[in-house]
């Protein structure tokens, strides 16, 4: 085979590959992750129960969901947030979760703490014809050693709310 000829196939290919991996890079930043976003439709009486499984976090690290919140009816909710540990694990006593409503902090608790304790319980107040959300952050502090290896935590979040 000719050198020139062997020249422009390997040229050929190496332009496709060149653009092949400039388009994927391309679609991957532009592609939004909704790997965190919750969809929640409130209805009065309604409970919705979300899964947490297999939990597991690294030192200064933070897993953040986003619980976007509809209403149904009413514009005012009582929302009440309950953790209940499905399966006994150990990172509920390092991991901490904070739940963030409208900019304010509402909890800054240990995992076990939370686990523990009695409902989480917040008003929702609707804007005219808006969505309101809720971030809940998992984290475990970057203080945290080998104490917590391989731990991880089996949970659910159960999301009440009623009319006010």
């Amino acid at each position: 085979m000719p050198k020139s000829k062997l020249m422009r196939i390997i040229l050929t290919v190496g332009s496709v590959l060149i653009i092949g991996g400039v388009s994927l890079m391309g679609w991957m930043l532009t592609t939004e992750d909704e790997r965190g976003v919750i969809e929640v439709k409130l209805e009065d009486g309604k409970t919705e129960s979300l899964e947490f499984e297999s939990l597991a976090l690294i030192p200064g690290e933070e897993c953040e969901y986003t619980i976007q919140l509809e209403r149904s009816a009413s514009r005012k909710y009582t929302l009440e947030l309950d953790f209940t540990e499905t399966e006994k694990k150990t990172l509920k006593n390092y991991a901490r979760v904070k739940i963030v409503s409208s900019g304010e902090v509402i909890c800054d608790e240990l995992l076990k703490t939370v686990f523990e304790g009695d409902a989480i319980v917040l008003p929702v107040d609707f804007d005219e014809g808006k969505n309101t959300e809720l971030k809940i952050v998992y984290y475990l502090p970057a203080e945290v050693g080998n104490e917590a290896k391989r731990a991880e935590a089996i949970f659910e979040l159960l999301l009440t709310a009623s009319n006010e």
